[in-house]
């Protein structure tokens, strides 16, 4: 044999191992792709915020949700600046977060593999990975979610490799940075791993390896915003949370809601994680928590731990997509702890894979998908033909104010009054100090400008139909029906869009012109 060649048996292991890995991408891939297919019509409004950004940004180089008018309203730079790459169309921003959730379920089974070993185990965690719930879901709606999930799997598959390496250390810092620009809150995993490294001196070593690869990107956008915008960071945080407060009754009504998100895909993994450590704790528990520390996944389970906490201490309003970046944590660890519990059988990991997909499919056929399905078409059958009502009036400098402003800034070619606050901050102030409903009926937005249009979303079906607020009359256009806003509120809600008369323009050309062609009957 020469020096060259390898024993005819270890080729052929390999040969084998590379076979078995083709397969289980394959069906990692199909389980995901069916769950997508399901989801199709996932889309959501912010999608648009999104697109605009992105637009304005391909077209004049500038951060503004408005032209001509900066602002940090997107939350995440990175998907903003790679939505401009691709064109900054919905088709893109569809298939870029579907690509993106395909290489996080192939990240996820090269984890798996690492973490749980080459056994059925870690096949089974990376199937239910595939068909998460939540990731199928949020999959194809062209947000940042998938990537935010993509891009912290990256970080800690390269993270648990181990070793020395300098080029993998500065790849850690890149990912992590990456993740940072896709959802700011990810800094926390970076935290969580430079407080890990300065505990030895062999991790302050690495630390110097990846800390400048990921603060360099960072602090590069943070010139850039600052400089476009003169704001470091997005705005969109206070408009969706109500702030820190010594209130621990709040605290635990988001915690319940996070517990309830995960285990509406999850309850399977959240059961064998509560089963493994109550055995522990039977047996020998403080020699298994110091097992359990010098797991790999310690890391990433501290950050998951962090970041549901930071949620609930921030009073935030709670988003299933928001906990997608600490699902695989959930899945892993979850796995990991069954696998404790009933041994290495390939039939008893493919159980509790098929039952983690169950839990995820009757939940998503109880409440998910019936949401999915009416908000999509929604956007399609009402938010996007009110746009299209306004840009098709071609009023000259038209200027809308709505609650929801993706759809309506992306295909109403109008300037957006932004009645959320995700754009303009000081919309958030009167929303708190007045109220949503006072600052709509009193016209305290009026202050903010005047707007030729106005979009109502309510259970009442147009509830301002005629009323006068500071000598301008609201009258409706058009109205349609949107069932639910999502599966927090699943109540019928009306979209309506009036006119402001007479001082508006639109209002000014209808006075001396009676009645107007263009316009539309109300519906």
């Amino acid at each position: 044999m020469t020096a060259g060649e390898r024993p005819h048996g270890t080729n052929a292991l390999a040969q084998g191992t590379r076979t078995q890995d083709a397969w289980i991408r394959r069906l990692v891939l199909l389980v995901f792709a069916l769950g997508v297919f399901v989801y199709r019509d996932s889309i959501m409004d912010d999608t648009f915020i999104h697109l605009v950004y992105a637009r304005n940004l391909r077209a004049a180089g500038e951060i503004a949700f408005n032209p001509g008018e900066p602002s940090q309203g997107a939350t995440s730079p990175a998907w903003m600046l790679l939505l401009a790459a691709a064109g900054a169309t919905e088709t893109a921003a569809r298939l870029l977060s579907v690509a993106c959730g395909a290489l996080s379920v192939l990240v996820f089974a090269a984890a798996a593999r690492r973490l749980l070993g080459r056994t059925a185990w870690a096949t089974a965690a990376a199937v239910a990975w595939a068909g998460s719930l939540w990731l199928v879901r949020h999959a194809p709606n062209g947000m940042e979610t998938a990537a935010g999930a993509l891009t912290v799997l990256g970080a800690v598959e390269l993270r648990a490799r181990g070793g020395r390496s300098v080029p993998r250390d500065a790849a850690v810092g890149i990912v992590l940075a990456l993740a940072a620009l896709v959802r700011p809150e990810s800094m926390l995993l970076a935290l969580v791993y430079a407080i890990q490294d300065l505990c030895t001196g062999w991790g302050r070593r690495r630390l110097l390896a990846w800390l400048p690869a990921f603060a360099l990107p960072v602090l590069a956008w943070a010139w850039f915003a600052h400089d476009r915008t003169g704001q470091l960071l997005p705005v969109t945080g206070a408009a969706k949370s109500g702030g820190f407060h010594l209130h621990p009754a709040a605290w635990a009504v988001v915690l319940w809601r996070e517990i309830r998100v995960v285990a509406a895909a999850h309850a399977v993994e959240l059961c064998g994680l509560a089963g493994a450590a109550g055995l522990a704790l039977r047996l020998d528990g403080r020699a298994a928590g110091r097992a359990a520390l010098r797991h790999p996944l310690v890391p990433y389970g501290v950050f998951t731990a962090g970041l549901l906490l930071a949620y609930a201490l921030g009073d935030l309003q709670l988003q299933p997509r928001y906990l997608v970046p600490v699902l695989p944590c959930v899945v892993l660890a979850g796995f990991a702890a069954w696998q404790h519990l009933i041994g290495g059988g390939a039939r008893a990991a493919a159980l509790v894979a098929v039952a983690s997909l169950a839990v995820g499919a009757v939940s998503g056929w109880r409440t998910v998908y019936p949401a999915t399905r009416d908000f999509g078409r929604g956007v399609r059958e009402v938010l996007k033909p009110i746009a299209l009502d306004i840009a098709g009036r071609e009023l000259p400098h038209a200027v809308a104010a709505s609650p929801d402003i993706g759809v309506l800034g992306y295909f109403s070619g109008a300037r957006i009054l932004d009645l959320g606050g995700l754009v303009d901050p000081r919309v958030q102030r009167i929303v708190d100090t007045a109220g949503y409903d006072a600052m709509l009926q009193d016209g305290l937005f009026l202050d903010l400008g005047t707007p030729d249009f106005i979009v109502d979303r309510s259970p009442e079906r147009e509830r301002f139909a005629g009323l006068v607020t500071r000598g301008l009359r609201w009258r409706p256009l058009r109205t349609g029906a949107l069932r639910g806003l999502g599966i927090s509120r699943p109540q019928t809600y009306y979209y309506t869009l009036y006119a402001l008369e007479p001082e508006s323009a639109f209002g000014a050309v209808r006075a001396a012109s009676e009645p107007l062609a263009h316009v539309t009957p109300r519906r």
